[in-house]
């Protein structure tokens, strides 16, 4: 199956494969005790570094390490700009505008997150995980302490590292809309285990298609949770099915009561 075709896709990254499964595979016997205590303090560790990002506050000197990309691989913007002279030497103030040099904005216009958390100013798009580097690398040196050392630069960073990190940038840059995929799956997963009454009318659903009746009208299935297993029935099509049950349970009723 092509995550793409997922239903819910951003929950099945790449990144979180570990986190997703390996407590399956340690269950069944596949991981060992020593794999498992590894696991552990990997989440452990990144648990840490996010709720380090959602508490911390962004102060001045904070952001006079968060350089740019050519900062960071040794070129240098150009000089004709319309900056404040001190913002030329990488001071960033905020009380001037944006800082633009030849159309690229350039760390000043990160001036207006003061007060604000790391984590609210990696919610930016224009801001990534590796320009906060500099500054975990002071907040959590221990995060990084079998990585190679480096001051103010990510070139050297570990790519273990880097895909921890990544990791936890996709889990606060999308967090809302994780939150609402995880509703959905809670709702899905209550839904499924609601029984399809013998007498309900597959025929009588809107918007069902005649592929899909069939193969209901076939296969019978006794649950939602059973419907949505029918290979080729979608998930639209089970929620279709989960508001008729209710429809056609209260005109059962009324006809009933007369």
């Amino acid at each position: 199956m092509l995550p793409s075709r997922a239903e819910f896709g951003l929950q099945l990254r790449i990144d979180n494969v570990g986190r997703r499964l390996t407590p399956y595979g340690h269950r069944i016997g596949l991981i060992g005790d020593q794999a498992w205590s590894d696991f552990q303090v990997k989440q452990q560790r990144l648990e840490k570094m996010k709720e380090l990002l959602e508490k911390t506050k962004v102060t001045s000197q904070m952001l006079s390490k968060i350089i740019s990309p050519e900062e960071r691989t040794g070129q240098r913007s150009d000089p004709s700009t319309n900056c404040h002279p001190e913002r030329r030497k990488g001071q960033p103030s905020a009380v001037e505008g944006p800082c633009v040099s030849n159309g690229r904005s350039t760390p000043a216009d990160l001036s207006s997150a003061l007060g604000q958390t790391l984590s609210q100013l990696l919610k930016r798009p224009e801001v990534s995980i590796e320009k906060l580097v500099p500054v975990l690398r002071d907040l959590a040196p221990d995060f990084f302490a079998s990585s190679v050392p480096s001051v103010s630069s990510v070139v050297n960073l570990s790519s273990s590292h880097r895909n921890d990190l990544k990791s936890v940038e996709t889990e606060i840059k999308y967090a809302g809309y994780l939150t609402q995929q995880q509703r959905s799956i809670d709702r899905m997963k209550k839904a499924e285990q609601r029984s399809i009454p013998d007498w309900f009318d597959y025929g009588a659903v809107s918007g069902l298609s005649r592929e899909m009746q069939e193969k209901l009208l076939k296969i019978r299935p006794r649950t939602l949770g059973h419907a949505a297993r029918i290979p080729g029935v979608t998930p639209a099509a089970v929620s279709l099915v989960n508001v008729y049950i209710e429809l056609q349970a209260r005109r059962r009723e009324q006809a009933a009561a007369l």
